[in-house]
């Protein structure tokens, strides 16, 4: 009883600061995150004026920090305005949470070039790399721990066997009871990928048939969208989630794939110039430096010719040159 007394005691310290706007960035998403779930069960009880104002707070917050210079905005994002809530804005992304009467959900987002770590309720952590979003359901870990993922995130799971830990990518579900692994589930990417550092996970290919691998710690599982192929192998548990280092590794990857990454990591648009014979797949691993040096030793590599052409770099392929 005195642990539940203290706890309350704590939180509504926590929720005293965010009025005030003496919280933390951490301690705002978590007021965040307590809000989207009110109509639950919370672990602190509020008063209507306490609640009130503290919706009143975030509100304030929100309008303070969604506030763009007028032409900027673009139309896709208007109807979102009534359901989306900005919770936290910073370096690396922003996190929203989209209010629905029965579910809604929390989503966390990284833009080109940033990536950024996030902490679940339930004490996991999740790294995701550029570009990419993870959506978390507000009851998140109440009853189920599922995330979906778009993009490519580092996962360090929290071991619970009541509940295990799903991340939905695309047509694949991965699911643990407690371990370390990497997802990548870009969209226009020709493979999905599931690597496992430590721990042991199973993937589920949705279909017509549903069918499952179970991977262990230096396995992984590629698989291949358009031909519905999948294939285990073995990795170098030192290569996985590289990206979190600033480390390129083009394992595998076309160069269609190539462009997209480095686009994805620089604040830069590239203009691809190939032919339908440009398959090869190349194993290349960069640290990220100026773009100019890489694309040089692309060119030694691949073959590809390349320009700067009024803040566009234009790429030729070496079949495209012929």
């Amino acid at each position: 009883m005195e642990h539940q007394q203290q706890q309350s005691n704590d939180i509504k310290a926590l929720l005293k600061r965010y009025l005030e706007g003496t919280a933390s960035p951490a301690e705002k998403e978590r007021v965040a995150y307590w809000y989207s779930t009110l109509n639950d069960q919370s672990p602190v009880s509020l008063s209507p004026a306490e609640r009130e104002a503290l919706g009143q707070t975030i509100l304030l917050n929100i309008h303070r920090k969604t506030i763009v210079p007028s032409g900027q905005v673009k139309r896709k994002w208007i109807s979102y305005a009534a359901a989306a809530v900005l919770l936290f804005a910073g370096t690396g992304g922003f996190m929203y949470a989209r209010y629905h009467r029965t579910a809604p959900l929390m989503f966390v987002h990284t833009e080109v070039g940033s990536t950024r770590q996030v902490v679940l309720p339930d004490s996991s952590t999740v790294v995701l790399n550029a570009g990419s979003t993870l959506e978390i359901p507000a009851g998140f870990g109440r009853h189920e721990r599922n995330v979906a993922l778009t993009g490519e995130a580092y996962f360090d799971i929290r071991p619970d066997p009541a509940h295990p830990f799903r991340v939905h990518h695309g047509k694949l579900t991965t699911t643990v009871l407690g371990t370390a692994f990497n997802v990548r589930a870009y969209p226009g990417d020709e493979n999905t990928k599931v690597a496992v550092v430590s721990g042991r996970v199973q993937v589920e290919i949705n279909g017509t048939a549903i069918r499952r691998f179970f991977l262990e710690h230096h396995e992984s599982l590629q698989y291949d969208i358009p031909g519905g192929i999948a294939l285990k192998g073995r990795e170098d548990t030192a290569r996985i989630g590289q990206w979190q280092r600033k480390v390129l590794d083009f394992n595998g990857y076309t160069l269609a794939e190539m462009v997209a990454e480095l686009q994805r990591q620089y604040a830069v648009v590239i203009q691809l110039n190939a032919t339908p014979d440009d398959t090869t797949h190349y194993n290349i691993i960069f640290r990220q430096e100026k773009m100019d040096n890489m694309l040089k030793v692309l060119t030694g590599l691949t073959g590809i010719t390349y320009k700067n052409e009024k803040g566009k770099i234009i790429i030729y392929s070496k079949t495209y040159a012929k």
